[in-house]
């Protein structure tokens, strides 16, 4: 080799080590990034030694990376529901303690036992109309909560849409750009490690795959193939009911495709079958048509007490009231209740003022009626047979404690899967701080044979300098 072949060898690799030193202290700098990848690079060298283009690369494992975003949606299906489950335990009390509507269900049964050891006592009567006007308005405050559940839930899905769009239109942005930034060194591939990260954040809305561009540019579908993410990004909208895709002057409805994270977590707690033409039965998933389910068993509870008696049943509560005869002046003759669903369910005005009085004759039976077992309770999400009407609280209260603890522990079990292959991923792509550290004491050693290389070229170009003259 020439001496001028030893020296532009020489600097070219000191220029080589310069650009390595570089990024092995951008890697060192962003080891704390979660989305940060470790960057690398590659020199290709003609016959003389000279560099020719050097390629910038990422340590992706692209099979991983999957891994984790369908893992990253199932959590975000779980967590959601799990904490719209919790909210529905501090709606029923179920959280903490004993559900107040299990209390008061009871003592509205013990204040009617209480009247009937002494029927003419006005204390009696009186805390007996107390505890039914308890009993009804937290039926009713209840199903208030459960409204203001769903309009949450429903205000949820709009502005996690609104971020779905935008987390969208940014992963187009950067597809668009990153073309243009393939002969900027490491940009492009600082902005694809962005781009991982957004893409990560959009699983936890709704369930991904994605399809690596030969230009650089990455496509998003949902799992069924509908695109997200391609030659454009698509938009997503909510009608109340369903989710649609509009493009152009089109819209369609998405519903099927969209089945993990949190959006699917949102709409399939909403859903409602019974409205569907024809009605479908409610779903056996306890935490599906959550609100449907609630609606209909607190509906269903309330009429048990001001419905007529059924075929093959017990004397119903109001049926027990009403048919008691005689009734003494001053005395309420029917409608201990009022209404006839969830909103409505209250004690007659007339007891409430104490204008009337709770009807003597009617005691006895209206006991043994609330005592009663062998009542059918057919709600959707809930059957029972042989109830009574303590044990159908009981048993709705209790059936929404179960699915929020199993919900609960399917939140925790997805959260420790998606954390242990998170960190997986992490360990087999991200920086590892030891490894850059070596790397750049083999850059060291690199970098001073090249000076040598240098240093012992310019001493002979002295030495041939010293002899011409």
């Amino acid at each position: 080799m020439s001496l001028f072949g030893a020296l532009g060898s020489a600097t070219a690799g000191l220029r080589s080590v310069q650009s390595q030193v570089k990024l092995v202290s951008d890697n060192i700098a962003r080891a704390d990034d979660p989305n940060r990848t470790r960057h690398t690079l590659s020199n290709v060298l003609d016959s003389a030694g000279f560099v020719m283009s050097t390629q910038y690369r990422r340590e992706v494992d692209t099979a991983m990376r999957a891994q984790v975003q369908d893992l990253t949606a199932q959590e975000g299906t779980s967590t959601t529901k799990s904490a719209y489950m919790q909210k529905l335990g501090d709606l029923l009390r179920t959280t903490d303690g004993k559900p107040l509507l299990n209390q008061y269900a009871a003592d509205f049964q013990a204040a009617w036992k209480t009247l009937e050891t002494s029927p003419e006592s006005e204390t009696a009567q009186y805390q007996l109309i107390q505890a039914a006007n308890t009993f009804s308005r937290e039926i009713v405050r209840v199903s208030q909560g459960v409204e203001d559940l769903d309009h949450e839930m429903k205000g949820d899905m709009t502005t996690s849409l609104d971020k779905v769009n935008s987390l969208l239109k940014d992963i187009n942005t950067i597809n668009n750009n990153i073309v243009s930034l393939q002969g900027y060194g490491s940009a492009a591939n600082e902005v694809a490690d962005k781009r991982d990260g957004l893409i990560k954040e959009l699983s936890t809305y709704i369930g991904i795959r994605t399809v690596e561009r030969p230009d650089g540019r990455v496509a998003v579908f949902t799992p069924s193939g509908l695109a997200l993410v391609d030659s454009d990004a698509a938009n997503l909208s909510y009608d109340g009911g369903n989710i649609n895709l509009t493009v152009g002057n089109q819209r369609t409805t998405v519903n099927q495709h969209i089945r993990e994270g949190k959006l699917a977590a949102l709409m399939d707690m909403r859903a409602d079958g019974s409205a569907a033409s024809p009605p479908k039965p409610a779903s056996s998933d306890p935490t599906s048509e959550v609100i449907r389910k609630l609606r209909s068993q607190l509906d269903t509870y309330a009429a048990m007490f001001t419905d007529q008696t059924q075929p093959g049943q017990p004397t119903s509560f109001r049926d027990a009231y009403d048919n008691a005869k005689p009734v003494a002046p001053g005395e309420e003759p029917t409608k201990f209740f009022m209404g006839k669903d969830r909103f409505t369910l209250a004690v007659n005005d007339k007891l409430l003022s104490g204008e009337t009085k709770i009807k003597a004759a009617a005691i006895k039976d209206v006991v043994a009626a609330v005592n009663a077992t062998g009542r059918k309770f057919s709600a959707d999400g809930l059957e029972l047979d042989d109830a009574s009407y303590t044990t159908m609280a009981s048993n709705i209260t209790g059936s929404w404690m179960t699915a929020a603890k199993t919900v609960k522990d399917r939140s925790d079990f997805a959260t420790s899967a998606r954390q242990t292959l998170d960190e997986r991923y992490h360990g087999a792509t991200g920086v590892n701080i030891d490894e850059e550290i070596a790397n750049l004491q083999q850059l060291q050693t690199s970098y001073a044979a090249s000076a040598r290389v240098m240093q012992v070229a310019n001493s002979m170009f002295d030495a041939l300098e010293a002899v011409i003259r």
